[in-house]
């Protein structure tokens, strides 16, 4: 099969998006749904203490648009201008650091087109996969690291629930680095719009205790799009969780191509 390649459309992010594969809406019809949910990141405890993990109808996977080198480019572009445009310090005294790993080709498009300084964090898987539940995972510095008076800017490509943004803030303060923004193609929490905020106190990945005062730091994305999530026994999605009708790993190439499938069934 040849590859096929994206025609952007540059009125549009969800729109060129959605020529690249890169997302997933749930159809119903009366409320029964013709196709998968999709798991999120997000967890909470289970009646039994068990880690378990949010779910949905709506899934933004990035990773389809990233073999694009024009709907890169355009996204790339786009969120940058995002950045120009929240008023930060000079845009050559900044650093981009992608997260893990989503972050990363986008971080290194925008510093590569826009000329901006970029480090790599990396990710430390901390719980393995399976059928049923995610892999975990927490950020970590070895290939790069911040030096002591950085302007940091964090990217990543979808802001889900800021999970994992305290302890890589805490990683970047504790070298003597500042972090100035969080920037992304799409903010997706229903809970953390324009602005994140934390007390400043910090547990790293080595158990250490740091305290650095309160922040509050812009979130800056390219696309607001909030969607919901639910527990697995939310009367809203239960039905769907008991019988299996779940995409546990959306990213997936394979489980992916069945989401795509299912859509595009029922568009």
């Amino acid at each position: 099969m040849m590859r096929t390649h994206i025609k952007v459309d540059f009125t549009s992010p969800t729109e060129t998006a959605r020529r690249c594969d890169a997302f997933y809406s749930c159809s119903k019809v009366a409320g029964e749904r013709l196709g998968p949910l999709v798991a999120y990141a997000g967890t909470y405890d289970g009646p039994d203490g068990k880690q378990l993990h949010f779910v949905g109808d709506i899934y933004f996977n990035f990773a389809k648009v990233e073999p694009h080198a024009n709907a890169m480019n355009y996204f790339a572009d786009l969120t940058f201008e995002k950045l120009l445009d929240a008023g930060l310090s000079s845009v050559s005294d900044l650093v981009l650091t992608g997260a893990p790993i989503g972050g990363y080709r986008i971080a290194d498009t925008i510093g590569a087109r826009h000329e901006i300084d970029v480090i790599t964090a990396e990710k430390r898987v901390t719980v393995a996969g399976t059928s049923d539940r995610k892999e975990e995972s927490e950020t970590v510095f070895s290939r790069h690291t911040p030096q002591e008076g950085d302007k940091v800017v964090i990217v990543e490509d979808v802001c889900n629930n800021f999970k994992t943004t305290a302890p890589f803030v805490g990683n970047i303060l504790m070298r003597g680095a500042e972090v100035v923004a969080i920037l992304c193609v799409l903010n997706r929490s229903p809970k953390i719009d324009s602005v994140w905020q934390h007390p400043g106190n910090f547990t790293l990945p080595d158990g250490k205790e740091m305290s650095f005062g309160a922040i509050s730091l812009p979130v800056i994305s390219l696309i607001r799009m909030p969607y919901a999530k639910y527990r697995q026994d939310d009367p809203a999605v239960a039905s769907d969780v008991a019988r299996g009708n779940v995409v546990w790993n959306p990213k997936r190439t394979e489980e992916w191509a069945g989401l795509m499938t299912a859509m595009q069934a029922h568009a």
